[in-house]
């Protein structure tokens, strides 16, 4: 985990955690105050933020190739086993796995909270992609926070 001298070295799952029991609060007084649509809107716009600048953050410290990518995900996302992958493939213009176990989602939905799960953490996934690099893109069509038995990555150079 990249951190400052200041800060102390967390797991990425932990960091989500904390993060997670701050926004959930925060979500709910939001939809309370603003309805639910406004409230999803506004958090999938902070989120996606935030998931931009970590991307780019990775790329200016690691290179912003698929390699690059790939070691991303397994130091920092999948690091400590806070998530099983499988590994479909890897070339210099894709990246491709599935995700088999996520304690992400576990987190969640011990929570009761996989659709929040899914806005908070599976959401930001494409805009951290934009973040690492713009000719990268990511096509996902299941998560396991969804109920799906995997979720399936697909990273891909634009032509």
């Amino acid at each position: 985990m990249m951190t400052s001298e200041h800060e102390v070295a967390i797991s990425h799952l932990q960091r989500r955690k904390i993060e997670g029991r701050v926004l959930i609060p925060f979500i709910a007084a939001c939809r309370e105050k603003f309805g639910d649509d406004a409230a999803k809107e506004l958090v999938a716009a902070a989120i996606g933020r935030l998931a931009a600048d970590d991307g780019a953050r990775w790329a200016a410290t690691y290179g912003n190739g698929m390699s690059s990518l790939g070691r991303v995900v397994e130091e920092f996302w999948a690091g400590g086993g806070d998530m099983e992958i499988d590994l479909i493939g890897q070339a210099e213009e894709r990246l491709d796995f599935n995700v088999t176990r996520c304690k992400y989602a576990e987190f969640y939905k011990d929570l009761g909270l996989a659709e929040l799960g899914y806005l908070i953490l599976c959401n930001r996934d494409h805009a951290m992609a934009a973040g690492f690099n713009r000719d990268v893109e990511l096509t996902r069509t299941q998560t396991i926070m969804e109920g799906a038995a995997c979720c399936d990555f697909r990273f891909r150079k634009k032509p």
